[in-house]
């Protein structure tokens, strides 16, 4: 029987996903604790309905990535003589900027606070395997 996973199933498969199963684990099991429903001409049409959704959401995720890496952002930090910076830019630091730049749903990929002056690039996570990169200029005052 073709069913339409509502949850994910160790074993069978994760959510909104088509699977067949055996007639009698389908109704006496997946559908009795909705955890799946028939795969019927509604099962269809939710599933199509969800991948659409799925896919506009996943296309504002890259437009937003393509808009990300066209934009530098930049911080001032003080510095000593010999070039020698005071103080890092932080993960919680670069957040920010990008919630004024409108950019609520990424996270950041930063293991270390950025110490060094000059250019870096900083992996941003969105949501749904979409991946972009953040370039962060830092100069001295």
């Amino acid at each position: 029987m073709l069913v339409l996973l509502t949850a994910d199933v160790r074993g069978v498969g994760r959510r909104h996903e088509l699977k067949e199963v055996a007639d009698g684990y389908a109704r006496n099991f997946l559908i009795a604790k909705k955890l799946a429903i028939p795969a019927d001409e509604k099962g269809i049409a939710t599933k199509t309905e969800h991948d659409l959704k799925e896919k506009v959401e996943i296309g504002k995720y890259q437009n937003e990535a393509r808009k990300l890496e066209k934009q530098v952002f930049t911080f001032t930090m003080k510095a000593g003589k010999h070039g020698e910076v005071f103080g890092s830019v932080t993960k919680k630091d670069l957040e920010s900027a990008l919630n004024e730049k409108g950019v609520k749903s990424a996270e950041l990929m930063l293991e270390h606070p950025i110490k060094g002056t000059g250019e870096h690039l900083v992996d941003v996570s969105f949501s749904k395997g979409v991946h972009g990169t953040m370039r962060v200029h830092i100069k001295t005052e």
